[in-house]
């Protein structure tokens, strides 16, 4: 009994070779674009696209692909991936959903074996591009319910699945870190404080009574130089006691001993 052979990786790759992509399995769709849009997104006369389920797309080039989100003209905005070097555009995250992506065929290794299942908007065709005899048209956009094979809804169901997993994860990874952040920031909130309680930091007894001591032993250094300075003068000049206004009192004038004060009298 022969057993299943793995599917062979695609590779592709951009123009300058920096930046190279590999698709892990089977593409999931293929289809051609005939309309303006597409002419003038591409700057050809049609675009022609693989999708593949994203997760599937490996990076394996030296640069990897450059993630910008573009608007469209309808205002659908997609992430489009392209090299950074020289620009190629090479997928967009998929009209139908973000799980899946649009690989521009043209920069696959081997485009021609991605041939188009369906080629839609052939109402703007160019005249002179020719479609291989039965290929599949529409007019307007396809409806890949209707053309999609069945296979290929079960795996966009499968991917669609797994992308609400992840998110479902993520979401509970992001809460878990947002109840540790409050769990730290309680920690740190500090407890109901006195007005004597300055700068949220309460003192023990032990601070508190070596600080009260400093100050009382500073306090009492004061006072004892304050009442020397006093004691050093006999008067002192109004009652401003603070240090530092203190003056020395003025001697009073007296007379010689044995000598009676001197007449003073008028000048002559």
């Amino acid at each position: 009994m022969s057993k299943t052979k793995p599917f062979p990786a695609i590779h592709g790759g951009c123009f300058c070779g920096s930046t190279r992509y590999r698709l892990e399995c089977a593409p999931l769709f293929c289809h051609a674009c005939h309309c303006q849009d597409c002419n003038k997104h591409t700057g050809s006369v049609f675009a022609c696209f693989t999708t593949i389920e994203a997760e599937f797309i490996s990076s394996i080039g030296k640069t990897p692909p450059k993630i910008t989100r573009v608007a469209r003209p309808n205002g659908i905005s997609r992430h489009l991936a392209s090299c950074g070097t020289c620009g190629t555009r090479l997928w967009a995250s998929g009209d139908i959903t973000p799980v899946t992506a649009d690989i521009n065929t043209g920069t696959l290794d081997l485009p021609e074996i991605m041939e188009p299942d369906v080629h839609e908007y052939i109402e703007s065709k160019i005249s002179w591009v020719l479609l291989p005899e039965g290929a599949k048209t529409c007019k307007g956009p396809f409806d890949y319910r209707e053309y999609w094979p069945k296979s290929s809804l079960k795996r966009l169901e499968a991917a669609v699945q797994r992308a609400q997993e992840r998110r479902k994860l993520l979401a509970k990874v992001a809460q878990a870190g947002q109840e540790t952040e409050e769990e730290k920031e309680a920690d740190k909130t500090p407890t109901a404080q006195t007005p004597d309680e300055k700068d949220g930091v309460v003192e023990d007894d032990e601070e508190f009574e070596k600080r009260y001591l400093e100050t009382e032993k500073a306090l009492q250094e004061r006072l004892e130089q304050l009442s020397l300075r006093l004691n050093e003068n006999e008067k002192v000049q109004g009652d401003d006691l603070r240090p530092g206004v203190v003056q020395p009192a003025k001697e009073p004038e007296t007379a010689a001993e044995g000598q009676a004060p001197a007449a003073t009298g008028p000048e002559n």
